[in-house]
């Protein structure tokens, strides 16, 4: 309503923000003490001139949220601040700096605090001044970088954390600054943080997902100072991918250290480019035994963006992937002669037939979960060792309506327009168009339509293309 701006609301934005400030000032409620806070942060957020004669008021009442005891208020509290300090114009130095000055001095109260508020709540203030503060925060630069280092080993893991998210800030704050050598220093700001957030991604399981998105981070910032760490970096990734495999976790399910892993992996592919080919070539296997995510999906995407010398072996890995989950053994493209030959033959293939999966494809696409390792083993000596990893990761996945859909998902969102998947999607991917979950009905449909209408074949109106896209056209009909 606020976004509309209703003149019945717009009207009520006084009576709303005086009573906040109130709940703010006073009230013991921590219900509405958030409300309170949610409230500002969205009136702010609308960029409502109205708000302006009331920033000072807004300041002096954010004093105590952001050393409350509870962590989810100082939290919203800091959301609130970064939206209020929008409102301030930046080419407005009288108006701005006599607040931004209010604010570092309650980062220094809170930090003379010694406590786990007072320290959290510096931390928080400190990053939204980065943010912010445009240049205010650069004569301030190295005492907040002090500050960060300091408490990046504190006992309590909520200040512990804040400190390493706060590393990347200052990073984009200022890189030359992080990643200069000062006199009487034996190395940088972004020496120092990154040889122990490297160290803390290998010995600690607690932070270990925090250190790698700072890394990850680090890297996006600055990257030419970065690459004498990229080795160190990517090693530590790859310890942390083999030690998960080695525990045994069900892929694809919830973890937040992998969750990190493969975004940093993004992220310094995003920064590195092609300069992290080397580098990968080790980690792209490791990286499929997480299983079948959005993490992983998302990872990928990246990768292909950023480094395309790895595209063909990325696409190899994820179609293995995807046929195991949809199908019950990997993917191999249609190739009519040798099929026909194995036929006269009676040996069975790899490839996806209806007659030698019938198990697994027909019970998952009429909505049954499916485990099917027992259908791989008899293969598991073909594969080469390279995509071995990916089969027995993708064999270990529980299969539901939710790992369908982001299996048939994959096949739209990536880009297979170099192998030919339309037999593929004749043989097996149509039979979810009667899945009895709604979810895989319609991703089968985007999935089936996005391929058909990628095949060259089918746009040059020619050959087995136009007949698979008439049959796939047949089976849309009737499933609508």
């Amino acid at each position: 309503m606020i976004e509309k701006r209703w003149a019945s609301v717009m009207s009520s934005v006084e009576t709303d923000i005086n009573r906040c400030l109130e709940w703010l000032g006073s009230e013991r409620n921590e219900v509405r003490r958030m409300t309170a806070l949610r409230v500002i942060e969205v009136l702010c957020n609308s960029n409502l001139i109205s708000l302006h004669l009331y920033i000072s008021k807004i300041f002096t009442e954010l004093r105590n949220p952001l050393r409350n005891q509870r962590h989810e208020t100082r939290m919203a509290a800091a959301r609130t601040l970064g939206a209020c300090m929008e409102l301030i114009p930046m080419s407005e130095r009288n108006v701005r700096n006599p607040w931004l000055n209010f604010l570092y001095e309650e980062l220094q109260r809170n930090n003379q605090l010694e406590s786990v508020e007072g320290y959290h709540g510096a931390l928080l203030i400190s990053k939204e001044l980065l943010q912010h503060g445009g240049v205010y925060m650069q004569s301030h630069f190295g005492q907040v970088c002090n500050m960060a280092l300091k408490l990046k080993e504190y006992r309590d893991p909520i200040v512990r954390k804040a400190a390493i998210a706060l590393l990347p800030v200052l990073a984009h704050y200022s890189p030359q600054e992080f990643t200069r050598v000062n006199t009487g220093n034996s190395e940088s700001m972004m020496g120092r943080a990154c040889n122990y957030l490297i160290t803390l991604s290998r010995t600690s399981d607690r932070d270990r997902a925090a250190a790698f998105l700072a890394l990850g981070n680090i890297a996006q910032y600055c990257s030419t100072e970065y690459r004498s760490f990229l080795e160190p970096t990517t090693r530590a990734i790859r310890d942390a991918l083999i030690q998960r495999a080695k525990m045994r976790i069900p892929p694809a399910e919830a973890d937040e250290t992998v969750t990190a892993v493969l975004q940093t992996i993004a992220t310094l592919a995003t920064a590195m480019g092609p300069a992290l080919t080397r580098y990968l070539r080790d980690i792209l296997d490791l990286m499929f035994t997480a299983g079948l995510s959005q993490a992983l999906c998302n990872s990928l995407l990246v990768l292909e963006r950023e480094v395309s010398q790895l595209q063909s072996a990325i696409q190899g890995r994820l179609l293995d992937m995807v046929s195991i989950i949809l199908v019950g053994v990997p993917f191999r493209p249609s190739q009519q002669s040798l099929d026909d030959l194995e036929q006269r033959m009676g040996t069975m293939s790899m490839h996806y037939t209806t007659a030698q999966n019938g198990h697994r494809s027909g019970a998952a696409a009429n909505g049954n979960s499916v485990n099917g390792a027992s259908s791989r083993d008899a293969y598991a000596g073909s594969v080469s060792d390279s995509t071995l990893l990916v089969v027995r990761a993708a064999n270990n996945i529980h299969v539901t309506n939710d790992t369908l859909v982001l299996a048939l998902r994959t096949l739209r969102i990536f880009d297979f327009s170099e192998e030919n998947l339309s037999e593929f999607v004749r043989n097996e991917i149509l039979r979810y168009l009667t899945n009895s979950s709604a979810a895989v009905r319609k991703e089968a449909i985007h999935a089936v339509s996005h391929i058909v209408m990628a095949d060259p074949l089918y746009r040059s109106m020619a050959g087995a293309g136009v007949e698979v896209a008439s049959e796939v056209v047949q089976r849309l009909v009737s499933a609508a």
